[in-house]
This record gives structure tokens, sequence and C-alpha cells, in this order.
């Protein structure tokens, strides 16, 4: 019977063409710069952004206290072609009583005004819509008991400050009936696990509708939290580690169909978050991984903050860029076509998201910088003209 299963799996994940659509732009996990430690395996890591990076374009970053500075991680996760999805929940809000739906009730900070200027002041160099994926403003907010008032008065307040980057909340799906969505939201998600195939599940197809019916207002864009991890209640209900894969593939083809669904946003990449034996992707058989793999580049592919196409869409440009030679010796050359009048900025980092070199210069059509100090390695640029971004890439430093 499981053989039977199987065949009529790959039948139907085959039928699919693997092109991502034009509505389908972001691919990406949760917990990669999150402070956490995957306990499942024989290393310290806490920042998985380099095992994630060739086939996603967002990622969840943490923020825990108005004091942290996360320019440099910021910045290290752009140097990979990846914009953080930034969660700010600590800064505005804590937990006050057991009395919310999820027995933790969650409330407005008295001094969350303060706490976000003192946020805002310290990493104000990368808080824009060229570096920053949105702000996940609270993860479940009316399951953990946030009020409407309360997460409309956050989501008012930020985008009066940011106006060009989007914020995302993700409801549970018990409390979806009583969700309200402020119209200074732009994503909407909700989480609902354990679920083999979506497309098919009328469970879920309910709670989708439902949460598009809950928008407030046109534009809003729906993100799918996919189910990529493996619990042991899982394995009891005949679903080993492999078959995540197929749990993935289905997630896809429910977006790609879909196109109010902007997203997939997977939970999650490392294990032993929920539950000591829970699997996280990179926890999984490769097959699981390659599938990932798969998915994320087709996404990637069109939309990369690394390319002039990318995920801002407000970036266009004349502008034809040339990077040569790569790999590179002494010398690097950006050689422009269609000049614009503005001055030209070239800013160069390394894997670690340090800005190594910076260069202005008037407008010309060819700027040769010097790397012959440059360590061996890739490093990554941006090109900027006139406040736009031209252009993100990579290059390779010999010797």
């Amino acid at each position: 019977m499981k053989k039977i299963l199987y065949f009529l799996l790959i039948i139907s994940l085959s039928a699919k063409a693997q092109t991502a659509p034009s509505h389908l732009k972001y691919f990406g996990f949760a917990v990669i710069d999150c402070g956490y430690d995957d306990p499942l395996d024989n290393y310290n890591i806490s920042n998985y952004i380099s095992e994630v990076d060739t086939f996603s374009n967002v990622a969840q970053m943490c923020v825990f206290e108005s004091h942290d500075n996360i320019i440099g991680r910021v910045n290290q996760m752009n140097s990979h072609c990846v914009l953080p999805v930034i969660h700010l929940q600590s800064i505005f809000f804590e937990p006050i009583d057991t009395m919310a739906p999820s027995g933790e009730h969650y409330s407005l900070k008295t001094d969350f005004h303060a706490q976000w200027n003192t946020f805002k002041s310290i990493n104000s160099s990368v808080l824009d819509s060229t570096k920053v994926g949105a702000f996940y403003i609270a993860d479940e907010p009316f399951w953990n008991g946030i009020s409407f008032q309360e997460l409309d008065t956050v989501c008012s307040l930020i985008k009066s400050d940011f106006p060009g980057i989007p914020l995302l909340i993700v409801e549970a799906s018990p409390t979806l009936p009583d969700l309200q969505v402020p119209t200074t939201i732009d994503w909407l998600a909700f989480d609902q696990y354990g679920i083999f195939n979506p497309s098919v599940d009328t469970s879920y197809l309910n709670n989708l509708a439902l949460l598009k019916s809950k928008r407030s207002r046109a534009g809003q864009k729906i993100f799918l939290i996919v189910d990529d991890q493996w619990l042991p209640d899982y394995g009891a209900a005949g679903y080993p580690p492999d078959t995540i894969r197929y749990m993935v593939q289905h997630y896809y083809n429910l977006a790609a169909s879909d196109t109010d669904i902007a997203g997939l946003l997977a939970y999650l990449w490392p294990g032993g978050l929920d539950d000591p034996q829970q699997l996280g992707v990179r926890d999984m058989p490769q097959t699981v991984i390659d599938k990932n793999i798969e998915i994320g580049r087709m996404i990637k592919a069109r939309f990369s903050p690394c390319s002039t196409s990318g995920i801002s869409d407000n970036e266009k440009s004349n502008q034809q860029i040339k990077v040569y030679p790569n790999p590179a010796g002494t010398i690097i050359d950006f050689s422009f076509k269609n000049s614009e009048r503005a001055p030209i900025e070239i800013i160069i980092y390394n894997v670690e998201g340090a800005q190594i070199i910076e260069t202005k210069s008037n407008p010309t059509n060819l700027v040769e910088i010097n790397i012959e100090n440059l360590k061996a390695g890739p490093y990554f640029y941006l090109v900027k003209q006139g406040g736009k971004i031209l252009q993100r890439g990579k290059f390779l430093k010999l010797h």
C-alpha cells in the first residue's frame, strides 16, 4: 500500500512544472539569525545564513532588546543576497499573565515609544527597504492576547517611520475568527501544522479563505507558513522524515496556483526548538534539503536582492553594469552604459557583512577599484546612484 501511495505522490508531483510564477517572490526560513544553536548537531552555530543563502531571499532575524545593534547582522545577511525579516515583538510587547488562548498573555509595554526610538537610533543606517525585507510585528498576536488596538498602535507607529518596509503578522489557526488586521499590515499568514497536503485539506483551505476575508485593504498579500519540520507525532501517523519533501512540494503547488500568495516562509531550519526530537530541514534526509533547494532557487532566480530586477521592484534603471574580471586579481572594473548625472557609489563587503571599500565618483563609464590588499575569497558589492540601488552582486578575489 505504501509503495502505491509513494508512486501516486511522485506522479502528482511530476505533473507540476517546476517554474516559479511571477507572483511568488519570496522564500525563506524561520530561526536563521535568532541566537539559537541547533542541539541536534555536534558544533556551535547560531547563525545559519551561509547554509541557506543560495536558495533563500528572506530569512528571520530576531531582536531581543531595544539596545540590540543589528547593523553587522543586517549587512551580513545582505552580503549573502538575503533580506532579513526582523522580528520586533520583544521591543513592543511583554508577557503579563496567563489569560490568553495560548496560556501566555502579551500586552503593549508602557515605554514602547522609548524602546522603539532607541532601536531606531542605534540601527538607523540599515533600516530601509533596500536592506530589510519586512518587519515581523508579532507572532500569533490574537492567540497570545494582543488586542487589535495595541497591534494597530504599533503598526501605525512603525509604518509612519518606515513606509517602504512591509509589515508582517502570523496568526494561529484557532484564533483566525478573532483576527482583525490593521490597514498598515502588508503581509498576512497563519500557521497550521500536521497537514500533509494543504491543497486538498478542507480545514486548511477554509482557514486560508478566512485569512483572505480578514484583509482590511486591497494589496495585502498572503504568505504560507510551510510545515517544514518533522516531529515524533508525524512518524506515529505514518510519515517518516523523508516524506516531508512531498509536504513541501504540496505547499509550493498551492502557492504557485494562487496569485494572492506572495511568498513561502518555512518553519523551520534548525531543529530541537519545540521538541527534543524535532527535526529542522538541516537535520532531515538530503532528499528534503534538496526539495527546499529546488523550490527556493526557482523563486530566488526570479527575485534576488542582488539583481536589478529583485525584490524591491522600485529600483528600475537604464543602467547596464558589467563587473569584471570575476574572479579578480588586483583590479576589478565596473563598466556603465547610459550613465546618469548623479555620482556613482560602490561599496564592497566581506562575508561577515563588514564594509571593506567605499568609493564615490562623478558620472563615468568605468570605475576601477584596486583590491590588491584584500584577502583571497568571496566578496559582495553594492552599486548606487542618485539614492537608488542599481545592482548587488558577488565576486571572487584570487590569491
